[in-house]
């Protein structure tokens, strides 16, 4: 992957992707965890169009903060949108598929064993969502896997993505069962403040270090794992206002939020402002 993979994912349903607030709150949650976050779009109640203008909307309210949209299962719609992620399960297309699909998209799988988990990284899948680790009321009377589902897909060495009832109480074990981050449903989007539940899941994250970059010939430090969308996002640059060189290289703005930040890089940024 080119860019670090968001550990705090806020998985929606078919509930939380028709509700009238889904936008405010998507922006809400990408304005406290920035590139530490996705957004998954997953929903059986639009198809086409309908599908792929909540995605755009979405994508939209995310980009300004450096968090990723992620489309479940539909990776044409994830290609037009500008996603950064396509995650499929089950039957679903393999990561080689979703590729010829959708080239240059990260790819997950959603696993629930070791059976699968295996499967998924022989299938060359960029990481993993696997669960549900407890009990959830999204699929009530369902047993859930508990920590083992965890330990299994870590095993794979790919990145792990928690979900099913997680919290930010629960996030240190499955972090420890080597899960690399959180998946929510309820957690978030049904958080009395969502903002502050997104800052309360990545407290409970383990830190991912500092880089240092040149940013304009100035000395900055950065959390590892941050994107050039990240990075305009802690500046408060909108990405439509500036042209951004990366290591000599002009990068597009549909090209910000995949390109991720390395030690000692140079970034130049030049900001227009609009006068009258």
């Amino acid at each position: 992957m080119s860019a670090a993979l968001p550990r705090l994912h806020a998985v929606t349903d078919d509930r939380v992707s028709g509700a009238a607030w889904l936008l405010e709150r998507a922006a809400l949650l990408a304005r406290s965890a920035g590139a530490e976050l996705a957004v998954h779009l997953r929903t059986r109640t639009r198809e086409g169009g309908a599908f792929l203008a909540l995605a755009r909307a979405l994508r939209a309210a995310l980009e300004p903060h450096g968090s990723w949209l992620v489309v479940n299962d539909r990776a044409d719609v994830a290609r037009a949108a500008g996603a950064q992620a396509v995650v499929t399960g089950g039957p679903g297309l393999v990561a080689d598929d979703v590729r010829r699909v959708a080239p240059g998209l990260v790819v997950g799988r959603s696993v629930h064993g070791a059976v699968e988990a295996r499967a998924a990284d022989d299938e060359g899948a960029d990481f993993l969502i696997a669960g549900a680790v407890y009990e959830t009321p999204t699929h009530q009377g369902e047993r859930a896997s508990g920590l083992v589902v965890v330990r299994a897909a870590a095993a794979t060495g790919r990145p792990v993505i928690a979900i099913g009832g997680v919290t930010p109480e629960r996030t240190p074990e499955v972090i420890a069962a080597g899960a690399s981050g959180v998946a929510a449903i309820r957690a978030l989007w049904d958080a009395h403040d969502p903002a502050a539940a997104a800052r309360a899941f990545l407290a409970a994250l383990p830190a991912r270090g500092t880089l240092t970059l040149s940013v304009n010939g100035e000395p900055r430090e950065t959390p590892a794992g941050t994107t050039l969308a990240g990075l305009l996002a802690q500046l408060d640059l909108d990405p439509r206002a500036v042209v951004v060189e990366h290591n000599r290289r002009i990068v597009r703005r549909e090209g910000l939020a995949g390109a991720g930040l390395a030690e000692g890089d140079a970034v130049e940024i030049v900001h227009f402002v609009g006068g009258g």
